[in-house]
């Protein structure tokens, strides 16, 4: 029978490779500060609804500050690192920032192992750089020729910090998890989005209009996509918190591989030979990770 934690990180693994078909169909023409607005809209109803119930069912903050601290930094490394990949791809091509934030979860890895004390059987361990390697080198050669905007140093250094705060973020949520109940780390995020959201549409200059859309297609599908993609959030701490943090993040990082199989389904996207056999690397890394 298949390990929770597996089960749980795959079920990340397919929700978020589904969003992100959802979003190359329709969301394309929304610019990166209405994705914010929207996601953060979408979003803190349910996180507020979620602290509400911690704060009633549990109720122990107090005495558990340590790993509040912890949570409140792994959640604030998951927000604030993906705003900061989306200053990343506006600057680059999405092939080479994707080849390099796809690598964070070799820095997750190494920290569970050497910090937490996690231990990986050799098949777990080789399976884990197998999924890291397929998935650098798919991101790099899909979408090759898609003809992008180049890499620029400025996208270079944030597709780095990109690749730094998750990797070392992943860390403080594992931590967190180990100390708190799920539904007290996820209740941190009313306390954790509004500060992240706004410094970052202060940044793009973004006015209070962001928060007003007009009712389109592409922005209905994209409050759909928020929606999706705090599931697949859910699902991924669920395996964090009863799974080993060196195997479930290169497990939910993979998720491009259903992308690109969507889009390829669903959109017509090109899909070339080498993708293929990438696609099989990274199933068969999945294939050995999750071996008990």
């Amino acid at each position: 029978m298949i390990d929770a934690s597996i089960a749980f990180a795959l079920t990340a693994l397919a929700v978020y490779g589904l969003t992100q078909v959802i979003a190359k169909f329709a969301v394309g023409s929304l610019n990166a500060e209405s994705m914010v607005a929207l996601n953060f809209l979408a979003s803190i109803p349910v996180y507020v609804f979620i602290l509400a119930g911690a704060v009633v069912l549990w109720g122990e903050y107090l005495d558990h500050l340590e790993y509040v601290v912890y949570a409140l930094i792994g959640a604030s490394t998951a927000r604030g690192g993906y705003y900061i990949y989306l200053e990343a791809l506006e600057k680059g091509d999405v092939s080479m920032v994707g080849s390099i934030t796809a690598a964070f979860p070799a820095v997750t890895v190494v920290l569970a192992v050497t910090l937490l004390g996690e231990e990986l059987s050799w098949v777990n361990a080789t399976g884990v750089v197998v999924i890291i390697v397929s998935m650098v080198a798919l991101s790099h050669s899909h979408g090759k020729d898609g003809g992008g905007v180049g890499f620029s140093r400025s996208s270079l250094l944030l597709s780095l910090a990109t690749f730094a705060i998750w990797g070392v973020g992943g860390i403080f949520i594992k931590m967190a998890l180990d100390g708190l109940p799920l539904i007290a780390y996820l209740g941190v995020y009313p306390l954790i989005l509004p500060p992240i959201a706004f410094a970052y549409l202060r940044h793009r200059r973004a006015t209070w209009r962001v928060f007003l859309p007009r009712w389109t297609v592409p922005v209905i599908l994209a409050i759909v996509v928020a929606e999706l993609w705090q599931l697949a959030y859910f699902a991924e701490t669920s395996a964090i918190s009863v799974g080993s943090a060196s195997v479930v993040f290169p497990l939910v990082s993979a998720y491009p591989i259903v992308t690109i199989i969507g889009a390829r389904l669903f959109l017509k996207e090109k899909m070339t030979r080498l993708d293929m056999v990438l696609i099989l690397a990274v199933v068969a890394g999945i294939v050995m990770t999750s071996f008990a």
